[in-house]
């Protein structure tokens, strides 16, 4: 009971009192008032002219549908397919939370399969089932299916009354439960949707808050190297797709003035500069945090949709306050990762996972990240945020952060940079020093090797129960000769530890999606040393 205490305060801790005000208020309120009453026809006025857009691109990796017959479905999201026999079950969870709320995002309608009237048969069917609806009308989903509904019924020219009063009532459910209580990416979801949905509507209410709340989040959230503030790379990419849409929208229309282009647009390039500087050669970003492939728009149509737009950025920049470096050369690509918990009010997709790093060789992955397979709150979730699933130390089997149910943390390290060149970096971070324990990590890199060295400071049987993880590829073999590891011409030294092993454990390559790989798994001693040596 107290240890459950403990954990509870140093997670509340942290939040911010809006936050606390508005879990309080939410839930005292939607004891009084059924949040679907809020969804309501007052303001609404018949639609005369419809919005335009540019062409955008979509992954079509992220979400399938297919017709089995006139009426049967089948959809494919998170690599897991469901068929529909006759009618969709808009609340169906059979195959977890997140699968349900994908399929009510409705990002399917822009799913080659689909053609308009098809797309508005499936809009028309949600509407019907609007007072049946359940997790789709809570405002995330409401936030991504708004867009998806504005941007489909926009471009091929719908208009049909029911439809707009649907998705009409469905903005003012959102309108009156932004997500106060959750914050960071949500609400930024939220002011993006209300946003879209002003100009659909022609609302100024609609529009003088999602202008306030967007122009708001997007200075806070956008930090001042570009990243987005929770550090995954995947939700940054999505986050800059929704950008570049809000773009396009102010871009092309005339209902509102274009006072915020140039700042839209200058947020963009910030974004786009530090997403083309952590990208992989091969256009892959790396697989760190909450992050992985399948969900997100890719780097290439993101900057394809950006020049479409008329947008341009830095290919080069300096990563700084994001808290990751990159180190790379024709043959190297070295991602490091010296941040720590951010934000600390919302730490959902955050890691156990200080000083961590992936590398890719040649073009290829080489250390990765174990990567995420789902959001369930179960062991495997637990298990990917762990520390143990990165390339850190790990201490006892315990955590550097204290991350548990499946979106939370409680205790966090801290990490402190040392030093920071061209050619080297070192941290530390405390997350062990309640225990006895500090660890400081050093990264140095030449033409032809890489040099991780880690020093720990602690009591001898401390160190003992320490473990240092190096996570490979599925795709690469690995070949032990005493105290080195070959990988084709790739030389891999160990110095200064006190063991290692050979042992496999399993990659998540996307949601529901997993595939046996190989990790070395080391006792360091105090100082210990890993050089990676690429050169033919």
């Amino acid at each position: 009971m107290w240890t459950r205490l403990k954990l509870m305060f140093n997670t509340v801790v942290h939040l911010k009192w809006i936050q606390v005000f508005y879990q309080i208020y939410y839930k005292v309120r939607n004891r009084v008032f059924d949040p679907i009453s809020f969804g309501n026809l007052r303001g609404y006025k018949p639609i005369q002219d419809r919005i335009v857009l540019a062409a955008f691109p979509f992954s079509p990796e992220a979400t399938s549908i297919e017709w089995l017959t006139e009426k049967d479905l089948r959809f494919y999201f998170l690599n897991l397919p469901h068929e529909f026999i006759r009618k969709v079950d808009w609340n169906y969870e059979g195959k977890g939370k997140l699968w349900n709320y994908n399929l009510n995002y409705f990002d399917f309608l822009f799913d080659s399969k689909i053609d308009p009237d098809s797309g508005k048969k499936l809009i028309k069917d949600y509407c019907e089932s609007y007072n049946s609806l359940k997790g789709g009308l809570e405002p995330y989903p409401i936030s991504l299916r708004g867009i998806s509904w504005v941007k489909f019924l926009s471009m091929n020219s719908i208009k049909e009354d029911v439809i707009d009063q649907c998705l009409y009532k469905q903005f003012k459910i959102l309108e009156s439960n932004l997500e106060y209580h959750i914050l960071a990416n949500h609400l930024l979801e939220n002011a993006f949707s209300l946003f879209f949905g002003a100009y659909y509507f022609e609302n100024d209410s609609f529009y003088r808050k999602a202008k306030k709340l967007l122009m708001a989040q997007l200075s806070e959230q956008i930090l001042s190297d570009g990243a987005h503030y929770e550090r995954s790379p995947m939700y940054h990419q999505i986050l800059l797709f929704r950008l570049l849409d809000t773009i396009n929208l102010v871009q092309n229309n005339t209902w509102q003035s274009k006072e915020l282009i140039e700042e839209l647009k200058g947020i963009a390039q910030s974004m786009l500069s530090w997403l083309e500087m952590m990208t992989f050669r091969n256009g892959e970003i790396p697989y760190l945090k909450d992050a992985t492939k399948g969900i997100a728009p890719t780097t290439q149509e993101l900057s394809d949709y950006a020049k479409l737009l008329s947008v341009d950025w830095e290919k080069e920049i300096s990563l700084s306050e994001s808290g990751y470096r990159k180190f790379s050369n024709e043959r190297m690509e070295l991602v490091v990762d010296i941040g720590g918990i951010t934000p600390s009010y919302q730490p959902g997709h955050a890691h156990s996972d200080e000083l961590n790093f992936v590398l890719n060789l040649n073009g290829k992955p080489f250390i990765v990240d174990v990567g995420i397979s789902t959001y369930e709150k179960n062991h495997r979730r637990q298990l990917e945020r762990s520390t143990i699933s990165h390339n850190c130390i790990s201490l006892d089997n315990t955590n550097s952060s204290e991350v548990w149910g499946g979106f939370r943390v409680a205790k966090r390290a801290k990490v402190r940079l040392l030093n920071d060149s061209i050619s080297e970096i070192m941290a530390e971070h405390n997350g062990f020093v309640h225990k006895g324990l500090s660890v400081k990590r050093k990264f140095s890199v030449s033409q032809t090797s890489i040099y991780i060295e880690d020093i720990l400071k602690g009591s001898s049987s401390l160190i003992e129960g320490t473990v240092s993880s190096l996570h490979f590829h599925p795709d690469v073999e690995l070949k032990i000769s005493g105290n080195d590891i070959f990988v084709d011409k790739i030389r891999i030294k160990l110095e200064g530890f006190r063991s290692f092993a050979l042992e496999s454990y399993e990659y998540a390559d996307g949601f529901n999606r997993l595939i046996g790989a190989k990790k070395i798994v080391l006792k360091p001693s105090e100082t210990n040393q890993i050089e990676i040596q690429y050169a033919d």
